[in-house]
């Protein structure tokens, strides 16, 4: 059923109840959106029609489960374990670190709060960071809680058990280490993490939520990733407002980038880290400052070391003292600095500079265990340099390395396609989209790709399926969105491409 096909007042009232009721936001231009959840919500709970179904969620206020089917339904799951890898690189070498070495409680715990956690990635991502970390915090009482408004998603992540789609970012020591390999080709997160984290559903709308939460004293950090973009100006402000009350003195509240403009409070103080923004709780002050490094800082010799995967129960322990201690945090400081430096080369189209940087970190595999979130990151803007640089056999060799690491991430596959495609090896690219497709069959640009090299060797059959799912798959986004790994291209502008190449 489209738009049209629904009463406007019922939609109206309609995304007014959820606005009161669960704080989601859907205005008239979501009105699509809503009405294809919807149809899909009301043939699951057994309506014929949708119209009939919004008006018995009307009638039955705010506790029922056809609302709370509804909601399964319009609330996006979209997340992956280590999302967004710099910023957890800075919230562990920044955040967990400082709590860590200054405990703030006599009990020296530390609590995080994941708001809107999902299926429970990344709670579980802060688990597995903490657990890495042992041997600095293994005096500490950790305490992790994940809440999410949908009930769904919250079974899965108590059960614990996921696809490969939620670990494509992951390297491949950490899988080893933290994931059991099933039958289905799923991977099931180990017990010893699981028990770490504990989940609670939450509804921000809910007038008492905070009794749920079962959190007798404030947290430390507080991530609410992805969150505020699905709620109105009056809504988020009401949800920053909770979490503030719920929020410890100089702690931390950690949002999605494209969010930092809706963090507007005079009680917050934005501090800037490496590729990151985090929002103190409390008044600015000289250390909220991070300083530039040093434009002749060059990266340290790395202590030797053999591997840098880490052990089942844990990093090795760190030399003696705290000198050893304040060294490996120079060292991880410094070779995030380089690396930061060699971006900024690489974005200005100084290729050869980047490269030297990025050899000297890589060097020998030598990389510190506390920067192993780069590690993988370091390798993939190699490959990019080498690319662009036309040195192709560099490029392919450092792609299968990263690939190596990240055998999950589907990114990397179709990097690895278009340096077989300047080699004008177009078999060899055709079977590495074909893999990207297999990880990631809504890889717009792989399928995209894939039809145009398989119209080039004449296989015009296969070449027009792959068209189709293309449209397809454009068809359901903005005209306006930006593709990912298109260099700028919008939905809409692909589509006419490849309409005009359909027979």
């Amino acid at each position: 059923m489209n738009t049209s096909s629904m009463p406007e007042q019922l939609l109206h009232d309609l995304s007014h109840f959820l606005a009161v009721h669960t704080g989601l936001s859907f205005p008239p231009k979501k009105w699509p959106a809503l009405t294809k959840s919807l149809g899909a919500a009301a043939r699951e709970s057994g309506f014929e029609d949708p119209r009939h179904y919004a008006g018995a969620i009307l009638k039955s206020g705010p506790s029922s489960p056809l609302l709370d089917a509804l909601v399964e339904r319009l609330t996006i799951g979209e997340t992956y374990f280590l999302r967004d890898k710099q910023m957890f690189q800075a919230f562990q070498d920044h955040i967990i670190r400082g709590l860590i070495d200054h405990p703030r409680r006599p009990d020296k715990s530390i609590r995080f709060w994941s708001a809107g956690c999902a299926t429970g990635e990344e709670p579980y991502s802060i688990a597995i960071l903490m657990d890495r970390l042992s041997h600095f915090s293994k005096s500490r009482k950790i305490d992790i809680i994940g809440t999410d408004v949908n009930q769904q998603f919250l079974n899965v992540a108590k059960i614990g058990i996921y696809t490969p789609w939620s670990l494509r970012s992951v390297p491949a020591p950490i899988i080893e280490t933290y994931f059991t390999p099933q039958a289905d080709n799923r991977y099931e997160l180990i017990p010893r993490i699981r028990r770490k984290v504990r989940f609670s559903r939450l509804n921000f709308a809910a007038p008492a939520y905070k009794k749920h939460l079962d959190i007798p004293q404030p947290v430390d950090v507080i991530l609410c990733r992805n969150v505020l973009m699905y709620h109105d100006a009056i809504s988020r402000t009401h949800i920053l407002n909770s979490l503030l009350e719920l929020l410890e003195d100089n702690g931390w509240l950690i949002t999605a980038p494209a969010e930092s403009g809706f963090v507007n409070s005079g009680i917050l103080t934005p501090v800037r880290f490496s590729n990151a923004i985090f929002f103190r709780k409390g008044p600015p002050r000289k250390s909220d400052m991070i300083p530039e490094a040093p434009k002749n800082r060059q990266p340290p010799t790395p202590e030797p070391r053999t591997d840098w995967k880490p052990n089942p129960s844990g990093p090795s322990p760190p030399a003696r003292g705290r000198r050893a201690s304040d060294n490996k945090k120079a060292t991880t400081s410094l070779f995030q600095e380089v690396y930061e430096k060699a971006v900024s080369d690489y974005n200005a189209g100084r290729y050869k500079p980047a490269v030297e940087k990025l050899n000297d970190l890589l060097r020998n595999s030598q990389f510190p265990n506390t920067c192993f979130l780069m590690h993988t990151e370091s390798i993939i803007l190699l490959a990019r340099c080498h690319a662009n640089l036309g040195d192709l056999k560099e490029a392919e060799s450092a792609c299968q390395k990263a690939i190596a690491s990240e055998k999950l991430n589907p990114g990397l596959y179709y990097l690895l396609s278009t340096i077989y495609q300047a080699r004008e090896d177009i078999e060899a690219a055709i079977r590495s989209l074909k893999q990207t497709l297999y990880l990631d069959p809504d890889f717009v640009m792989a399928q995209f790709q894939l039809g145009f090299l398989l119209r080039q060797k004449g296989r015009f059959d296969e070449s027009s399926k792959r068209f189709t799912n293309t449209a397809t798959l454009l068809k359901a986004r903005p005209a306006d969105e930006i593709l990912p790994y298109s260099e700028g291209m919008t939905a809409g502008r692909l589509l006419e491409t490849v309409q005009s190449l359909m027979p």
